[in-house]
């Protein structure tokens, strides 16, 4: 999610780019609550085809990127830190997702968050607790979309177990129903692949328990339609999914389902959603399951308005990634105040955000995680570490910078290292690079005593002065030495930095 500070004064704005469909909600803050404003969806069926070709469609992307020109109208004139854009599973897996990334931007006029698939479970989860009553039991959260499947216990408002599987409505229909055709075979075929695909989670999700199980988004909710119009029932049952399959595969093809239970929009998909949810109903064991209005959008407004009052899922993340990699956390945080006061000298003139000194802040809390694999080039330990990682919070993108900033932290700074960034991108992240480096130089006795004081001046676009305002540097001249090497690091990187004594 967007590490920007929120301006509560305007609208607020989410835009769910999901697999099948996109959804656009904007609300605005009143006495402290979110009240919606507008809702849009329109189905574009983004992951079409990606089982085939393992990239998304020229088809796909059109009717995608038609539809964000729209969205960005409705959008214009809101701050940056206002929209919140999330694109789910058909942009994390497709070969081409960076160059319809590119496009999809400028349609839209907004940046746009690719997020981890626990990510996007912990976002389902937030948006479906704030639509159910207060309960301190475990509940089990299911959300099937068009690309994926996510799997979410938690209690009140926290995700404890958070489980993304790659199965979808729309990944199915094209893998299991080609051209829409129905018979047992092919729905048999989809169920024992998702029952297949659940094997590995399950027996963890059943020793951890719940007492009430829910189901999110278009899917469930066609299913949870059908059952009370269909089948006279409040909620989602063992037997109401088989007479539902029974009904549905009357008919040889999607085009021709007619029945006044299931809408138009959803009787391409349905089928699918069925084979998914029977396999899950029957390898997790659920007698029933109810319906929430709560989903992956509702989630990312509540996560939006809770990350302006300091609700920081990413500090819970950081610090977890400590634990879990043995971080020395008093050098970590020796090098994070270093770095903010280098910061804090230069963003005026080099145009810094917010958002720049918080991923300067990770990457300083976790510069050293590679450590844990070897000392031998930990620092690309951690670049592998930090791109691969379920980190909830974090999107994809703001990973990327983290790895980037943590990989550059020591030895040569390489500028091919910044190729995968935008052209946007690029000059803060080789400037916030640049102060990681010397904050870590300036702390090299990691606590024997103090970092000498130092005053940086901005020279150029890139470029800095150095200059050390104490004599400590005679006492430590490794520390001085150091530093002039660094000069000639940063050189050969395009970047030029000039140590001074006072």
């Amino acid at each position: 999610m967007t590490i920007a500070s929120l301006n509560t004064e305007g609208s607020i704005a989410v835009l769910d780019m999901g697999s099948n469909s996109f959804h656009l909600v904007v609300a605005r803050i009143e006495h402290g609550e979110i009240r919606t404003l507008q809702t849009f969806r329109e189905g574009v069926r983004l992951g079409e085809g990606l089982n085939e070709s393992g990239s998304l469609s020229k088809a796909a992307q059109q009717r995608s990127l038609a539809c964000l020109k729209q969205f960005g109208q409705r959008l214009e004139g809101l701050p940056d830190e206002n929209v919140v854009a999330i694109a789910t599973n058909a942009l994390r897996i497709a070969s081409n997702s960076r160059a319809f990334l590119r496009q999809a931007q400028a349609a839209l006029g907004y940046p746009v968050q690719v997020v981890s698939g626990v990510e996007e479970a912990r976002l389902i989860y937030l948006g479906v607790a704030h639509s159910l009553p207060s309960d301190p039991k475990h509940r089990l959260v299911v959300d099937i979309g068009g690309g994926s499947t996510e799997f979410i216990i938690g209690e009140q408002f926290q995700a404890r177990l958070m489980e993304s599987l790659a199965m979808g409505c729309v990944s199915f229909m094209d893998r299991f129903f080609p051209a829409g055709e129905l018979s047992n075979h092919h729905f048999e075929q989809a169920y024992h692949h998702a029952s297949n695909e659940l094997v590995r989670i399950s027996k963890r999700y059943r020793n951890e328990g719940w007492s009430m199980c829910y189901g999110s988004s278009g899917s469930v909710r066609a299913i949870a339609q059908a059952c009370q119009q269909y089948c006279g029932q409040d909620v989602i049952t063992k037997p109401a999914l088989k007479r539902l399959k029974t009904k549905i595969l009357e008919y040889s093809n999607t085009r021709e389902i007619n029945v006044e239970w299931l809408s138009r929009a959803r009787r391409d998909n349905v089928i699918a959603g069925l084979a998914i949810l029977t396999a899950i109903f029957d390898v997790l064991k659920i007698e029933e399951m109810q319906y929430s209005s709560g989903a992956l959008r509702e989630g990312a407004l509540y996560d939006l308005v809770g990350r302006s009052d300091h609700e920081d899922v990413c500090l819970r993340s950081v610090q977890s990634m400590q634990g879990r990699f043995n971080v020395d956390v008093a050098q970590a945080e020796r090098v994070r105040i270093c770095a903010k006061q280098l910061f804090r000298q230069v963003a005026d003139d080099w145009g810094l955000s917010k958002s720049d000194w918080t991923r300067l802040r990770w990457a300083a809390e976790l510069h050293e995680v590679g450590l844990s694999i070897s000392h031998v080039q930990f620092h690309k330990h951690g670049e592998y570490i930090l791109n691969g990682a379920d980190m909830p919070g974090f999107t994809r993108q703001e990973q990327q910078s983290m790895a980037f900033l943590v990989r550059g932290h020591r030895r040569r700074l390489r500028q091919q290292l910044l190729d995968d960034f935008s052209e946007k991108a690029k000059p803060s992240l080789l400037r916030l690079c640049v102060l990681l480096r010397i904050a870590v130089l300036l702390n090299r006795g990691r606590g024997e005593a103090p970092p000498s004081a130092v005053t940086l001046t901005v020279q150029a676009e890139d470029a800095l002065s150095l200059r050390l305002i104490d004599d400590s540097f005679d006492d430590y001249p490794l520390t001085f030495s150091e530093l002039t090497d660094e000069t000639s690091r940063l050189d050969a990187a395009g970047f030029k930095l000039s140590v001074l004594k006072a």
